[in-house]
């Protein structure tokens, strides 16, 4: 994690491949007192925007003015879903290793990084969705993300993310399994 904890205008030059940015995205993991499925937040991309009415997890691009590059993905968490995270208690890590791309119009070379949020608490945290962003949004189980690789159920903008949404359960699942242990 200490990688992250730099600002992009210290991290780019380390990463000479890269020449558009860094986007950043939360898998949002909310594990209830026992009884209950662990859940995942998805949000739903608004009409108008790329991708239309896929689900996503919250994130967007780092910018000049982050601290760093995991402050970049609280700071898109609350500014997407209304959620505050504490980076130092909920960040668990990374899921699903980091994506490149090259954006076709200009030649750039993006890298997106997906940051693992564990949330606890008897209810589901209160989401306010950016509207002009996002239309809807879901706490889904494991199962459900499962379910979408069978071509069923959600629609995600993209398949790395269903896999990383998984990865990020089992993450979860071995720190609770570890901290009941302890």
């Amino acid at each position: 994690m200490e990688e992250y904890s730099q600002p992009l205008s210290t991290y780019l030059p380390n990463h000479p491949s890269i020449t558009g940015g860094i986007v950043v995205s939360a898998v949002i993991i909310h594990t209830p007192p026992e009884g209950a499925p662990p859940r995942t937040l998805i949000i739903q991309r608004a009409l108008k925007d790329g991708f239309p009415l896929k689900w996503e997890t919250p994130g967007g691009g780092v910018e000049d003015f982050d601290s760093s590059i995991i402050s970049a993905a609280v700071r898109e968490v609350k500014e997407e879903t209304g959620l505050a995270v504490d980076a130092e208690q909920a960040i668990l890590g990374t899921v699903g290793g980091f994506t490149e791309w090259e954006e076709p119009k200009t030649g750039l070379r993006w890298r997106k990084v997906t940051f693992l949020v564990r949330m606890t608490g008897e209810e589901l945290p209160v989401v306010q969705l950016e509207a002009r962003e996002h239309r809807d949004y879901k706490w889904v189980t494991e199962e459900e993300v499962e379910e979408e690789g069978e071509g069923k159920g959600i629609g995600f903008a993209y398949g790395q993310l269903r896999r990383g949404i998984l990865e990020g359960f089992e993450k979860v699942r071995k720190s609770v399994q570890e901290g009941l242990e302890r």
